[in-house]
């Protein structure tokens, strides 16, 4: 999952590069709008890729060494992130000095009044125009297919995004029917206990009983023999 961010995030940088040395080599103010409005949307889109990655390592608190690797990584498309964007500023104001210095020079030649440098301009503005269509209509191509291939890579993260949750929810359920064995288990406990507590009181009951039976037999016997042997004694003496 981090692994296919990363490389999204790689080969967005290396288009964004590409959108650099196109737009360095523009020669029309429609040219330098589709670059723009396409480089604009790739950062955007890196951006938030590295959004993406920032939270995804930020959710795995294990410090292992791949994810240590990741976030030194993470740090360093950061920082390539922000000069893309020192970049593209650069690549317009060089953009737009060389328009103005062609511009300068076909001015020039105008004033200079050759009709054979009226007709090259003219030729060349034709050839502009056409190479402008022409260069649009693949820039607009090959933007489609980067965001088909965006949406892939979307679809796949969300695939692999519904398998954890899948997992997770698989997880909660087995800790949840093992939530119910304890409680089915701790409940058999307390009236196991229960139980054993009454067979206790009922022990103790007959031991104390059986004591108290023991004693009355004992006063029993001790009452009979003594009570006995005493008024014998007393008879005999009188005889005599």
């Amino acid at each position: 999952m981090i692994k296919i961010l990363f490389n999204d995030i790689n080969n967005l940088e290396y288009l964004i590069r590409d959108n650099f040395k196109t737009l360095t080599e523009c020669k029309s103010m429609l040219e330098i709008q589709n670059i723009n409005t396409e480089i604009k949307s790739n950062l955007e889109q890196l951006g938030q890729l590295l959004k993406d990655a920032n939270e995804k390592l930020f959710e795995r608190n294990n410090n292992t060494i791949e994810i240590e690797q990741f976030r030194k990584e993470l740090k360093f498309h950061k920082e390539e992130y922000e000069n893309l964007k020192v970049l593209q500023r650069k690549a317009n104001l060089e953009t737009s000095k060389n328009l103005q210095e062609n511009y300068k020079q076909n001015k020039k030649m105008l004033l200079s009044g050759s009709e054979k440098i009226t007709q090259q301009s003219r030729f060349y503005s034709s050839q502009n125009s056409k190479s402008d269509i022409l260069k649009t209509s693949m820039s607009l191509t090959n933007k489609l297919q980067r965001t088909r291939n965006f949406m892939n890579s979307q679809v796949s993260r969300s695939e692999d995004i519904l398998k954890e949750l899948d997992e997770s929810s698989k997880v909660i359920d087995k800790t949840v029917q093992q939530q119910i064995e304890y409680g089915s288990k701790t409940t058999e406990a307390k009236s196991l206990l229960t139980k054993l507590k009454r067979r206790d009181m009922t022990d103790k009951f007959l031991i104390y009983f059986g004591l108290f039976v023991f004693l009355l037999s004992v006063l029993y016997v001790f009452k009979v023999r003594f009570f006995k042997s005493t008024p014998s004694s007393s008879n005999n003496q009188n005889i005599s």
